[in-house]
């Protein structure tokens, strides 16, 4: 599959998701296009540097760090390069040019020219051109499908998370194009059946050397310079190989600890953002351990809560661990929170990170849960503190791998616990308000069925129909639930109603219908200010719409009617209908059943006819009628 970093057009790509200021391409690259321009236009080949992305637009004189061989840069810079020097020479195949011209004009640096000249011929290079390549490009792996002395076939596999252009690969078809000229040979014939950069999954170069019978002369010449090269490159790299050696392993050790470091505090940084954006506790617990796993490089991690009364420390979450052995020794596991032989206890109340490197040396007690079920060795136990104080903790080990946990990865995992601890802190106060609303609300429903006694009962009997008629949908476990809720309290609009409207002993008049027909939009403004209801209002706002659209309060039709509340709709006619009211008897549900079905497509939608007819057969069978 193509990544998004990848560009069909000529144009250099905007950045992808690479850390900053990755340095995978050595400059010997961006001193080729300066060489290359100070040959053709030298009065004006210094504006390559200007406006320079980066921190390299504010370096004084970017020539001299640009164009040294001993230092590598990101990718977004030789890309920028290559863009410069098309616009500045108004030549579109300028990148192709440039890599021709920096092997036939010597300019690869020592080193490179060590690796051509060592392995004897165009074939020799192409064979070991990944280990050339490697040492200085690290946005690609080359790969030789082929290779003789006559033809050879080249694969460039461009690596995600790196700022590409197309004019990457013209540079590297014009060097491979002129790998034969070194060895005085006719350049080499390049064709390019596959290019990433159009949409393919590699580039490929069928490269095809002009071979002729090489005159004597020449072989005799070939062989008495080929000793005095290499041994002219071999003191050339001992009195520098040194520097450069530790240069670039420095840089690479930085590079590489600057990239542990940015990749996990760009994961802390989007796991908070993910964790401000969940809605309840368990997606919160979910995305936190994936974190934790994923990006801390932990194998197991677990998560337990301090309960409502603050006294002990209850299960919430596991990660990594078989499932089986989890709900067997965890799913009910609770801890006094002044246990003093118990490490988990102890972090929660003194609210102290800790390591502990050897289980065994620790002076654990063997038999607990964990210990004692789950091998454990090292691990590392973070307190969840809030600003209200101790809500949990969080521990994790590395089961499979083995690996040494060090300090820094108490430290990294604690920082992440400082967020998961408020975000949690929040998403609870959050539910027990919510919790609470909904609960008054219900009790005013309630009280609202109370004062009719052929009434009561309706909003749960609603939803457990519509629960039913929503799993025969296919609806989610979430979705259901808020099917539920929804059902629940779909008449509270009722609250505003006259009790001697709700509870008339006959049908209603024009101007009482009117007013009953006022409590779907009362409703949903009763519920509004419950915040995991605010997307799902429709449930109780739209109920009493009809599937050809003369249902009220805003005349929806067919589709445009929220699944959810085409449901209830049907639900809640059936229970109307089956139940007995003061001015008539209710119906026999097979009678209720047979108008829905003569209703389908003018008031109920048949979709959810054909679910209800479902349950409804179910039912049946279940009951033996």
């Amino acid at each position: 599959m193509m990544s998004s970093r990848i560009e069909a057009t000529d144009t250099a790509p905007t950045p992808s998701a690479a850390p900053a200021d990755a340095n995978d391409v050595n400059c010997l690259n961006i001193r080729a296009v300066y060489d290359y321009l100070l040959r053709k236009i030298p009065d004006r080949a210094d504006e390559l540097f200007d406006n320079l992305p980066g921190r390299y637009g504010a370096i004084e004189n970017p020539q001299i760090e640009l164009t040294d061989e001993n230092n590598w840069v990101p990718s977004e810079i030789a890309v920028f390069a290559f863009k410069r020097a098309k616009e500045l020479l108004g030549d579109p195949e300028a990148p192709y040019h440039i890599g021709y011209e920096s092997v036939t004009t010597h300019r690869l640096g020592y080193i490179q020219k060590f690796f051509i000249t060592t392995f004897g011929s165009p074939g020799g290079v192409l064979k070991r051109i990944n280990h050339v390549n490697s040492q200085f490009n690290a946005t690609k792996v080359v790969e030789t499908i082929y290779s003789s002395p006559a033809r050879a076939v080249v694969r460039l596999h461009w690596k995600d998370n790196r700022v590409l252009s197309r004019d990457l690969c013209r540079f590297n078809r014009g060097i491979y194009a002129a790998i034969p000229t070194i060895w005085k040979m006719p350049p080499g014939t390049i064709e390019e059946p596959y290019c990433q950069f159009a949409g393919d999954p590699y580039c490929q170069f069928n490269i095809n050397f002009h071979t002729g019978r090489r005159p004597f002369s020449l072989t005799s010449t070939l062989l008495r310079t080929r000793k005095s090269q290499l041994f002219s490159a071999l003191e050339q790299i001992d009195n520098d190989k040194l520097i450069l050696k530790k240069r670039y392993d420095e840089v690479q050790m930085l590079n590489m600890q600057l990239a542990d470091k940015v990749e996990k505090l760009q994961a802390i940084n989007t796991a908070s953002n993910l964790l401000v954006s969940r809605e309840n506790t368990d997606e919160i617990l979910e995305t936190t351990m994936r974190f934790v796993v994923n990006i801390m490089k932990f194998d197991r991690a677990i998560i337990m809560l301090v309960d409502h009364d603050r006294t002990k420390l209850e299960f919430r979450y596991a990660v990594g661990a078989d499932p089986e052995a989890v709900d067997a020794h965890l799913r009910d596991y609770v801890i006094p929170l002044d246990r003093e032989d118990n490490i988990l206890a102890r972090v929660a109340r003194r609210g102290r990170p800790t390591l502990i490197k050897n289980a065994r040396e620790a002076g654990l007690r063997r038999q607990n849960r964990i210990l004692a079920n789950f091998d454990v060795s090292s691990f590392v136990i973070c307190p969840l503190l809030a600003s209200e104080g101790i809500i949990g903790i969080l521990a994790a080990d590395r089961h499979r791998r083995r690996e040494r946990i060090e300090p820094k990865d108490l430290d990294e995992l604690s920082i992440f616990a400082n967020t998961i601890a408020e975000t949690l802190l929040k998403a609870q106060l959050r539910e027990e308000i919510e919790a609470g609303y909904v609960n008054t609300v219900r009790a005013l429903v309630r009280a609202i069925e109370e004062k009719d006694a052929y009434t009561r009962g309706h909003s749960e009997r609603v939803a457990s129909l519509s629960v039913e008629i929503g799993r025969r949908l296919g609806l989610g476990k979430q979705e259901l639930e808020y099917l539920r809720l929804g059902c629940l309290l779909h008449d509270v609009g009722k609250i505003g109603v006259s009790e001697s409207i709700v509870r008339s002993p006959k049908s209603l008049s024009s101007a009482e219908y009117n007013i009953i027909k006022l409590h779907p939009t009362k409703g949903a403004e009763i519920v509004r200010p419950v915040g995991f209801l605010k997307d799902h209002l429709y449930l109780i706002r739209n109920h009493h719409e009809w599937n050809d659209g003369s249902g009220y309060p805003d005349g929806l039709a067919g589709d445009r009617i929220p699944l959810g509340a085409r449901i209830v709709a049907l639900a809640d006619a059936y229970d109307a209908m089956t139940s007995t009211r003061p001015y008539r008897k209710g119906m026999p549900p097979e009678e209720a059943a047979g108008i829905i079905d003569e209703a389908s497509g003018t008031q109920f939608s048949p979709e959810v006819v054909a679910a209800f007819r479902a349950v409804y057969a179910h039912s049946l069978a279940a009951s033996g009628g």
